[in-house]
């Protein structure tokens, strides 16, 4: 009986300090670019350029993404509108940047608000663990990245991974 309560307390202190660390997580909205997603603080946003080969000087990417003791929380979205692009094509060389930092631990099907994509877990040589969630939506490439590093101090622990991803919604998806 002992040993239980012994357990039962372990089990709810590992999982008060994330429960902590979530309950600050807000909802931040980008009707702009068509999603919403749950950050510890406000996301620093940035623009760069998608190298691809559906659009020969590149594609404009607009991210999004958050470091929280060294767990990088992000939300990239590449913008096709104008190329033509093969969404196959964008998709399969989206996965295999993604490859190059490692080696897949799984692969599944996923929706999101009637949206279909395939969420990655890549291991990365360095043992750095990258979750990403990769859709093609409306001429647009988002990818919903998890970037956890062996040492980091995220106050979420590998639980603000799955929270992030959970949170994560299209604004308009038809």
């Amino acid at each position: 009986m002992r040993r239980f309560f012994l357990t039962a307390a372990f089990a709810c202190a590992a999982i008060l300090p994330a429960e902590a660390a979530e309950q600050r997580w807000q909802e931040y909205s980008y009707p702009e670019a068509g999603f919403s997603a749950n950050f510890p603080e406000a996301p620093k946003a940035s623009s760069r350029l998608h190298a691809t080969s559906q659009a020969p000087s590149g594609v404009r990417e607009q991210v999004y993404s958050f470091d929280e003791g060294g767990v990088v929380y992000s939300i990239d979205i590449a913008d096709f509108t104008g190329a033509n692009a093969d969404p196959d094509i964008v998709v399969s060389e989206a996965k295999r940047t993604l490859l190059d930092n490692g080696h897949v631990e799984s692969e599944i099907s996923l929706e999101i608000d009637l949206v279909h994509g395939t969420q990655y877990i890549v291991i990365g040589t360095d043992g750095t663990r990258t979750t990403d969630g990769i859709f093609f939506f409306k001429n647009q490439l988002y990818q919903i990245q998890v970037v956890y590093p062996l040492s980091n101090s995220d106050p979420a622990g590998s639980s603000g991974i799955g929270f992030f991803l959970a949170h994560f919604r299209f604004l308009d998806p038809y």
